[in-house]
Formats: structure tokens, C-alpha cells, sequence
């Protein structure tokens, strides 16, 4: 009981605390992530992921099987000869099969893996080493395709970057080309819109390299 002289407290209606707890979750500060620092979406999206075409190196392996060829004739005259009639020359015809068996493994472990953020290359027989180039380092995208890729169904696809030691970057030889240079293309440009990269210029106007990335 509230003694005289003092009112008893009073109690605020539930009309008048709802607009202030709601102003107060307002006043909250809350994080906000800069502008670029989010991955745009499709960001990472898978485009491709595997080899190139055999028909690639469809000229190397036929170099390759020409060379077994010509040992293999060499070898079949040199056994003409009464001297070296009872000599293997037959082996002559192997002669280009380690490099024609080098070629197939240089091929088939040579991988791609293109996202919208990066383009990502492991090669290696024995030992494996990976390039992994970001999107927004890209300066240019170009396609071509010469007579025989027309022939063989394919294209050539090229990265020229700000890479000083890797220039550009040829994708030659995989499915769907056109396509996917068309998805590079569009992916370059967002990548280079959300990372905001900074050119550095020479003193003849040259690009020599460009800073920015993921946030």
C-alpha cells in the first residue's frame, strides 16, 4: 500500500510500449557487408569441369604414329640385308610409341575447372601443379576457330589477363565452346563490375597489373 503523499506507480499501457520497443529495434546498428564484398549470384557456378577434346592433339598423335610408321618401313628394309636379317628391326616400329603414350597421358591429365569466379588448370603426368586464374584479372575474351576445329566441332577460347608472366589463357577443344565463351564473357564482366579492380598504368599508358578481387 503506497503511503500518503507518494501515488502509487503507474503502469504504462501496452499501447505506448510497442512503439517504443519498436523504435529502439530500429536504433539498433546493425553490420551491413560493403558494396562488392558479396558474390554475385552464379558466382559459383560450375561451367565446365573435365579434359579437352582428343582431336586437339589429333596432330601430335598422327606425327607419332607417322614416326612408328617410318621406323617400321626402315626397319622391315634393313632386314632386306643378309647382315641384319636375323636382327630385331622390327622394333624400329615402336620407335615413336613412348612419345605417342606421352601425349595421350599429357592430355588426359590435363584438367579444367571454369566457374564464375576463376578458371582453375592441373596438369601434370607424375607430379600435378594447379593455375587458378580469377575472372576479374581478365582483360579480354576472343574465340576463333580455325578450319580444322570447324571440321572437328571445336573452338578456341582466349583469356588475355593482367598476368605478367601468363598473358593469356587458351581453352581450346572443350564441349560446348561457344556457349561456354559466352558464359565467360558475361561472368568477366561481373566479376570486374563487383570486385572493382584497380588499374596500374605505366609511363606509356600500358596496363601493367590491376589490384582488387574478393572481398
Amino acid at each position: 500500500m503506497a503511503s500518503e503523499g507518494q501515488e502509487p506507480n503507474e503502469i504504462a499501457p501496452a499501447s505506448e510500449v510497442a512503439p517504443a520497443e519498436a523504435a529502439a529495434k530500429k536504433a539498433t546498428p546493425k553490420a551491413v557487408a560493403p558494396a562488392g564484398g558479396q558474390a554475385p549470384a552464379g558466382a559459383d557456378e560450375v561451367f565446365f569441369v573435365g579434359i579437352a577434346k582428343h582431336s586437339t592433339s589429333m596432330g601430335k598423335y598422327l606425327m607419332w604414329i607417322l614416326v612408328c610408321i617410318i621406323g617400321g618401313v626402315l626397319g622391315w628394309a634393313l632386314m632386306q640385308i643378309d647382315a641384319l636379317a636375323d636382327m630385331p628391326m622390327w622394333l624400329l616400329s615402336l620407335v615413336g610409341l613412348p612419345m605417342l603414350l606421352v601425349t595421350y597421358l599429357r592430355h588426359i591429365t590435363t584438367k579444367y575447372k571454369i566457374t564464375g569466379r576463376r578458371v582453375e588448370t592441373e596438369v601434370g603426368i607424375l607430379s600435378k601443379r594447379v593455375d587458378s586464374l580469377e575472372l576479374w584479372r581478365v582483360l579480354d575474351v576472343s574465340y576463333e576457330q580455325s578450319l580444322f576445329d570447324r571440321m572437328f566441332d571445336n573452338g578456341k577460347i582466349t583469356l588475355i589477363t593482367t598476368d605478367q608472366t601468363n598473358a593469356s589463357l587458351t581453352l581450346h577443344g572443350l564441349p560446348e565452346h561457344r556457349q561456354l565463351f559466352e558464359r565467360l564473357r558475361d561472368a568477366v564482366q561481373t566479376r570486374r563490375m563487383t570486385s572493382r579492380p584497380m588499374e596500374l598504368v605505366n609511363g606509356d599508358g600500358g596496363a601493367v597489373e590491376m589490384l582488387g578481387g574478393d572481398a
